[in-house]
């Protein structure tokens, strides 16, 4: 008869994020994780698997989280350009938490060196470049954005544009900067 789990899988998979979040894959060792997350390194390779299957599981609980909080922001407003801005705006309120989003720490540390990682990555931006994008549209039907306007490109440059944000909070701390860059982000998507 196996023995019966006596762990939360969910509460170590949130332990195991954070400590990634915090060190970044490569810096984070077995030991850490043995450590932080208080289970033997049998019960993580059983449940988890290796180091690499409990980053991507990592990777995908916070983009699920990522989704919940941009569907939220994009539905916050029957305004399109007013949704736009509350999905920029989040950006401040990670900031203020002291950490830089997941995905674009993962994407500077591994997303050059690991195909799995970049092509996760790269989906959980194509999602995002769409919820911008759709939002953008309707700004258009709307009157609100000029027809001539490439929302697919303005919808990947606001994108990145926060991805800019985070690196620049990440090197420099200065939450004045953060939310002067913020601003010029929402300006250029109406202009």
């Amino acid at each position: 008869m196996s023995r019966q789990k006596e762990f939360d899988y969910d509460e170590k998979l949130m332990e195991a994020r954070e400590l990634f979040w915090k060190k970044g894959y490569n810096a984070t060792s077995l030991n850490d994780l043995v450590d932080t997350l208080k289970i033997n390194r049998s019960s993580l390779y059983l449940t988890y698997g290796s180091k690499h299957d409990l980053f991507i599981k990592c990777l995908n609980s916070y983009n699920a989280l990522r989704k919940k909080e941009y569907n939220a922001a994009a539905k916050s407003s029957e305004d399109p350009l007013k949704a736009l801005e509350n999905v920029v705006m989040s950006v401040l309120d990670s900031i203020k938490e002291n950490k830089t989003c997941l995905v674009v720490n993962s994407s500077f540390e591994l997303g050059r060196v690991d195909s799995e990682v970049r092509d996760m990555l790269r989906g959980q931006m194509s999602w995002g470049i769409k919820v911008l994008e759709e939002l953008m549209v309707t700004a258009q039907k709307n009157g609100q954005l000029p027809a001539e306007k490439d929302v697919k490109a303005l919808a990947h440059f606001t994108l990145m544009g926060l991805t800019s944000i985070w690196h620049t909070d990440l090197l420099y701390s200065d939450e004045k900067l953060a939310r002067q860059m913020v601003q010029m982000l929402i300006d250029n998507i109406s202009k």
